[in-house]
Order: C-alpha cells, then sequence, then structure tokens
C-alpha cells in the first residue's frame, strides 16, 4: 500500500489546520487568559485542567462512532468536511474578549473553551485514526506522519510567530492597550478560521481509506474498551502520551514568559524597506519580531526532525529512535536554566537542536499508535482504530489539562504578575524552571519507563504480514 506524494501532502494538510488551534492552546492560551482576556492564572489553570478531563471522557465516545460511521466516503474523512466550519466558528468566540462583568467572563472562558476542545476532538480524533486506515506499510505510516508533522508545523509556525505580532497590527487604536489586543486576538484567530477550514476540506478531497475492520467484527463499545485495555502495547502509548504532553504543555506555557519576562524579547512586527531605487520605491520586508522570529526557527527546525524521522527508523527502528528522541529534547532543555539575557545565539542553537528532535519524536508517537491497531487486529482479531486513537488523544488532552494547571498554578505560586513591568526573583526562578530542568527531569524518567515497550520491528513485521494474508481470504 504505497501512498503518492499528493496524499501524504493532502493528509498532513489537515493538521495544518489543526495545529492554528493546537499551537495557541499548547503556547499562548494561558498568556491570553491572563494578559489579555484578564483572568487570573490560577482560575485559568482550573478551568483547563477540567476541561481536559471531560474532553478525554468525549474522546472515547468521538472514537467508538467514527469506528461505527458508515458512508461512501469512509468512517473518519467525513468527518473533515462535517465539523470544518464548527470548529472555526467556537475558535473565534473562545479568543473573543466580551464587555461583561469578571464572573460573566469566566463562564464566557469556560464554556467556550470546553466548546472548543469537544469540537476539536470530534474532528481530530477521526482526522488521527484516517492514517492507520490509509495504508498497512511500516515505513509508509512512518512516512504519511513525517509528511503530517512537517505540514502541521507550518500551522504552528503560522500560528506561533504571527500571533503576537498580527493581535497587535489587528488591534487598531482604541487608546487601551488591553483592549487593542482584545480586538487583535479576535481578528487574528478568525484570519486563522479561515484558514484552516480550507485546508480542512483539501485534506478531505485528497485521502483515501483503505484498511477497513473484519467483516465479521460486531462489538459493543465496552467490549472494545476491553480489548483496548488488553492491549499492553497501547497502554504503554497512552501513559507516554499524558506524560510527554504534560512536560510539554508546561514548557510551552512557561515559554512565552520566559521569552518575555526574562529574555525581554521584542514582540512586535514591523515593515521594513530594503533596497531602496532611486525612484524612491522599496522593496518592502515584514519583520516578524524576536519572539515571532524564535518560533519561525524552532518551527522549521520541527519540520527537519520530522522529515528525518523515516531515515533515523531505518537505522534505529521505531523505538529506540522514540526513546533517543526523548532523551535529547530532555538534554536540549537543561541549558535553558542557566543561560543569561545576553547569550542570544545559544538559546537559539538549544532550541534549534530541541525542535529536531522533538519533530522525531512527535512523528514516531503517531505512526506507533497505529502499530497498536495493528496488534489489536492482529491478536484479538477485532479492529478498533479509532477507540485507539481517541483513547491516546483522550491522554494527550489530560497531558494538556495536567500541563496547563501544574504551570499556571506554579507561575502563580512563584508571584508572576501580569500587570508587572519588572517581575521578582521569584516568579523569574519558577519560569526557568517550568522552561527546564522540570520538564528535563520528566522526559528522561519517561525515556526509561519507555525501555519496557514490546512492539518492535520483528514483530512488526510479522503482524503485518498476517493480517494481510487474513485480508486476502475475507
Amino acid at each position: 500500500m504505497k501512498l503518492s506524494i499528493q496524499e501524504k501532502i493532502g493528509y498532513g494538510l489537515g493538521d495544518t489546520a489543526s495545529n492554528f488551534v493546537w499551537a495557541l492552546m499548547m503556547n499562548f492560551i494561558m498568556f491570553f487568559y491572563t494578559d489579555i482576556f484578564g483572568i487570573t492564572a490560577v482560575a485559568a489553570g482550573t478551568m483547563l485542567l477540567f476541561a481536559r478531563f471531560t474532553d478525554g471522557i468525549w474522546d472515547f465516545f468521538v472514537g467508538a462512532v467514527a469506528d461505527r460511521t458508515k458512508t461512501k466516503w469512509g468512517r473518519f474523512r467525513p468527518y473533515l468536511v462535517w465539523l470544518c466550519v464548527p470548529l472555526a466558528i467556537v475558535f473565534v468566540l473562545a479568543f473573543t474578549t466580551p464587555d461583561i462583568s469578571p464572573a460573566g467572563k469566566l463562564v464566557w472562558a469556560w464554556v467556550t473553551y470546553n466548546l472548543l476542545m469537544l469540537i476539536y476532538s470530534a474532528i481530530n480524533v477521526p482526522y488521527g485514526a484516517l492514517s492507520g486506515v490509509m495504508t498497512d506499510d511500516s515505513l509508509e505510516r512512518t512516512s504519511i506522519n513525517s509528511y503530517r508533522m512537517s505540514l502541521a508545523q507550518i500551522g504552528g509556525i503560522v500560528a506561533n510567530s504571527t500571533f503576537m505580532v498580527l493581535i497587535i497590527k489587528l488591534g487598531g487604536d482604541t487608546g487601551d492597550k488591553q483592549l487593542n489586543q482584545q480586538i487583535g486576538a479576535q481578528n487574528t484567530v478568525f484570519l486563522f478560521s479561515i484558514i484552516a477550514t480550507v485546508l480542512f476540506l483539501i485534506s478531505f478531497l485528497t485521502t483515501k481509506e483503505r484498511i477497513h475492520p473484519p467483516v465479521t467484527q460486531k462489538t459493543s463499545l465496552l467490549e472494545d474498551l476491553k480489548m483496548l485495555f488488553r492491549n499492553r502495547h497501547w497502554i504503554m502509548m497512552f501513559a507516554t502520551g499524558v506524560i510527554n504532553i504534560t512536560l510539554a504543555v508546561v514548557r510551552g506555557t512557561a515559554g512565552i514568559y520566559y521569552l518575555q519576562r526574562y529574555l525581554k524579547l521584542d514582540s512586535s512586527g514591523d515593515t521594513k524597506s530594503f533596497f531602496k531605487w532611486e525612484s524612491g520605491q522599496a522593496l518592502e520586508v515584514f519583520y516578524l519580531g524576536q519572539i515571532g522570529t524564535y518560533f519561525l526557527i524552532g518551527g522549521l527546525a520541527m519540520i527537519l526532525g520530522a522529515m528525518m524521522t523515516r531515515f533515523v527508523v531505518k537505522i534505529m527502528g521505531k523505538k529506540w529512535s522514540f526513546i533517543g528522541s526523548l532523551v535529547m529534547v530532555a538534554v536540549t532543555a537543561i541549558p535553558f536554566y542557566f543561560i543569561t539575557p545576553d547569550q542570544m545565539p545559544l538559546v537559539y542553537l538549544f532550541q534549534i537542536l530541541g525542535m529536531i528532535f522533538s519533530g522525531i519524536n512527535a512523528t514516531l508517537f503517531w505512526a506507533m499508535v497505529a502499530d497498536t491497531a495493528d496488534y489489536q487486529e492482529w491478536k484479538f482479531k477485532v479492529r478498533t482504530t479509532g477507540v485507539a486513537f481517541s483513547a491516546t488523544t483522550s491522554a494527550q488532552k489530560a497531558g494538556m489539562g495536567i500541563g496547563a494547571a501544574f504551570a499556571g498554578f506554579l507561575i502563580s505560586y512563584f508571584g508572576y504578575d501580569p500587570k508587572a513591568i519588572e517581575q521578582t526573583p521569584d516568579a523569574i526562578h519558577g519560569i526557568l524552571l517550568l522552561n527546564s530542568l522540570i520538564p528535563a527531569l520528566g522526559l528522561l524518567l519517561l525515556a526509561a519507563l519507555f525501555i519496557f515497550y514490546g512492539l518492535n520491528e520483528t514483530l512488526c513485521k510479522t503482524m503485518r504480514e498476517d493480517l494481510a494474508s487474513r485480508r486476502l481470504l475475507e
């Protein structure tokens, strides 16, 4: 089941779309709520934690429904069409700041954020499961997810590198800085939503489902879940998803504070003129600002890592490539605790190296989840791709909630004040810990845990050949 480059790109564009939402949730949502929307870090952290656990339960339901969906377009592809517009609408509402009382704003944040995450799951769980039914070839799956992670970073690069710039450029001039940013955030997300909707539709039109459940398969949701929790390899990926994303969100949440409050990088972009001619005309170049440039470089490095993954897997295999990527992300995070604001070359060096290994790590994660779905069909003769992916996605959502809450509580505990120009030494120390040593230690422990993962290259090859023979006999 070899896939064309066009189909791989088309599939990857779906995650370009998803990453407009995901990138803002990972890196800016706490900053948006504390510095723009106007609620405390503790209130935001509590809300994010609650949302993640309720959303995790919802993911199981979405996966089960997707597994049982039957249309002429397949089981998973239709959700890209059905839900792209509702997602866009709620995305804009979640980044809208209404002119109401503080209590009303808190209710607005709870309702819109939870609704955004529910709809995001309803489109993203089937999208993720789609990669597990496009091909049964292990290296092709790695290749698909290389394209997916690379193209996801395009969305991440655009969102991360332009968000801070665009909220200024699109915010107008009301004379109130916070109000300007509120208007700018809404307009920026409206622009992102239009782009994401178009990309979801392209992904739907360019992909195809090829692997289907056994003809005789008829199981209940409860039976699906029981078999899933008998799959020890999936359990390992579930635990890994919770821990890995928790640590990523802790670091991502602290990252914007690290850049603004510790390194004091500029977040405003500008248009600069170069190469002026005698006529007075000039080449106009848009400058992203230092924070935008930081995220741009990191995103490009992650694309490089994603595209390297297939070659790394050929040498080391998926399991040891994944373990190695965890260790190297940790190693490149540690120096951020010691780097001083006048050592910017070191900041960029370790950011680039860390994001290369993050690209490898993210690509392998989803390819390995697809392998656990194969194992379930091979071992128990029941294929529940949607449930396997949704349950893993719910693990990531739980990690997002835990990570955001943990970061929010600690930022508040260390005394961060969004209205203060200069932060206290304790607040800066907390930001440094959350951006370096705490996630690094967690990643090293996770790498040690993952040694016990059991799906190696030999077993995956045996499973693929046995399953191919079964399908020919159906």
